[in-house]
């Protein structure tokens, strides 16, 4: 690849450090010999410069090396990933409230095929070590609390529910199978191979001096990402470098070989790994729109992608693999859930990648954003409604953006010239796969229309909050995440992971069927009350504890 290549993909990254004020992008572009492009851009005003021995939490991009770990044992004939899980972790067996219904099979409910897909209908958190867990657990504790949980959805019908407890179960199996840790299983049979010397699977001194820093955000203002470890390391509990990664990227482009030769996973393998299983649920709007076992499943540009994404508390990574064109493209961003960003600046890598190659065309270059007026900020915001649609949206104005907070998240909006407007931000933004983008606003009729809908202003709403719902209202969990339980618009809210708002559908006296963006169909039960005695909700299995008002 030549410079004028690697500096359209600096000036893709740069532009959108500037734009979305990210503290920190790095990013590299490899094929099968090494790496191709590679560089760190920073905001102004960055903490420190990042270099190559610099670490990121890689996330859920840790999910891939658990699903190439089973897959390993099962080249050996350790493990069959069709068997029953409790065929190797006796006493799982999860209740599954969905099989009277469709009557009886002789398929096992729960399998490892099924953990690797996201389709064995476990809660997406286990009851301990989960996201907002900073106890670090054992995992053992993790899966012993899952071997009697309830399923929230049917196992047997094939359908896609992200859960980070069901890789856990799946990084508990290499355990009891193979004999060894989690970690020093992955170290000695996938790390130890590719070079990979400088990945890590919990914090220590030179790994938290190496980190680079990162940072949450809300439309009110960015703070640092709090950093410990989380439990259930084989979800997505991995520190590593940009190096270590492009390493382990150039190995599925030479269909699982190290580049010694010698075999890490074997093609066939990775063939079936990267065969969509299950099926997305009605309204999934991301990038990867199949996905096998551990790894998602697309198409970039034309051609065939896998890869996975990751997000932890201040961190979002994107790897991005074409291993038919021989290309991959690595993201790390450090600010949290910039994962669209991250996602989107892939895409344009490989896309430069491919051009440089005479097999694509350059990415065009992005619009230029026309600056709000006056009247845009003080006359748009409120709240809006939809005759006949039964929701409610919000144009809320911050330190001189604007923000749609539609989809339970701030969907920041920009200006395109005379009534167009388009979500372009730090959630959704050009290229990413959700369809609605595009808005229009009539300053003179002060008619919002989006979603092929035209909402008009409703006035902030007078309904009393139910006796009931009063006492619930309030903040609940850890400091360094509260949840947020609210009442609006006639129904419950529970703002969680910083800006990620739900609405609560009532089922019976206490409990509630969460929707939106994070936990949708999660159960939220009130009146909770943990083991030690403490009062609180629960989120699935998650228990949060109520903050009283000195604690707040």
């Amino acid at each position: 690849m030549d410079e004028n290549h690697r500096l359209a993909i600096e000036e893709l990254v740069s532009r959108q450090v500037r734009d979305k004020r990210i503290p920190s992008i790095s990013y590299a572009l490899t094929d099968r010999e090494g790496v191709l492009a590679t560089g760190h851009v920073t905001h102004s005003g960055a903490e420190r410069p990042l270099d190559e021995r610099t670490l990121f939490r890689i996330g859920s991009l840790t999910k891939m090396f658990t699903a190439i770990g089973i897959m390993q044992l099962a080249e050996r004939g350790m493990v069959d990933i069709d068997a029953p899980v409790s065929r190797y972790i006796p006493g799982f067996n999860p209740e599954n409230p969905f099989r009277a219904k469709d009557g009886e099979t002789s398929q096992p409910d729960i399998t490892l095929r099924k953990l690797m897909s996201h389709t064995a209908g476990l809660v997406r958190e286990a009851e301990a070590g989960h996201y907002l867990d900073d106890s670090n657990p054992p995992l053992a504790i993790t899966v012993d609390g899952l071997k009697s949980s309830v399923l929230k959805a049917d196992p047997h019908a094939g359908l896609m529910h992200y859960s980070n407890a069901g890789i856990a179960v799946a990084g508990a199996v290499i355990e009891r199978v193979s004999g060894l840790a989690y970690d020093d299983y992955v170290r000695a049979n996938i790390l130890l191979p590719l070079g990979m010397d400088d990945t890590h699977f919990s914090l220590s001194a030179d790994v938290s001096d190496r980190l680079a820093p990162a940072s949450m955000w809300t439309i009110s203002g960015d703070l640092a990402a709090p950093v410990f470890d989380l439990g259930g390391v084989p979800a997505g509990n991995v520190y590593s470098t940009v190096s270590d990664m492009t390493k382990f990227a150039s190995c599925l482009l030479r269909g699982g070989f190290a580049s010694d030769g010698s075999r890490v996973v074997s093609p066939a393998s990775l063939e079936t790994m990267w065969r969509p299983v299950g099926r997305r649920p009605a309204g999934y709007t991301g990038s990867l729109a199949g996905y096998g076992l551990g790894f998602g499943t697309g198409n970039v540009h034309g051609w065939k992608s896998i890869g996975h994404g990751g997000a932890v508390y201040g961190y979002a990574s994107q790897l991005l693999v074409l291993p038919h064109a021989g290309l991959a493209a690595l993201v790390f961003s450090t600010l949290d859930f910039s994962n669209q960003i991250a996602d989107r600046l892939a895409r344009r890598a490989l896309q430069v990648g491919l051009a440089a190659r005479k097999m694509g065309t350059m990415p065009k270059q992005e619009a230029s954003h026309l600056p709000l007026s006056a009247d845009h900020l003080t006359v748009m915001p409120g709240l809006y409604h939809a005759p006949g649609a039964g929701e409610t949206v919000e144009l809320r104005a911050s330190e001189g953006r604007l923000y749609l907070m539609g989809e339970g998240v701030p969907l920041e909006v920009r200006h395109s010239g005379g009534e167009s407007f388009i979500i372009d931000g730090r959630i959704y933004g050009p290229e990413a796969d959700y369809p609605y983008l595009d808005l229009s606003y009539d300053l003179g009729s002060g008619t919002l229309t989006w979603k092929d809908k035209h909402w008009t202003r409703k006035p902030a709403s007078g309904e009393p909050i139910p006796e009931t719902l009063q006492p619930h209202l309030g903040v609940y969990g850890p400091a360094f995440n509260p949840t947020y339980l609210s009442y609006a618009d006639g129904r419950l809210h529970c703002l969680i992971e910083y800006f990620c708002s739900h609405h609560c559908e009532p089922l019976t006296d206490g409990t509630y069927r969460m929707h939106g963006l994070l936990y949708e169909g999660e159960t939220l039960e009130l009146d909770a009350v943990d083991a030690i005695g403490r009062a609180g909700i629960r989120v699935g299995p998650m228990f949060l504890a109520r903050k009283l008002a000195e604690q707040i």
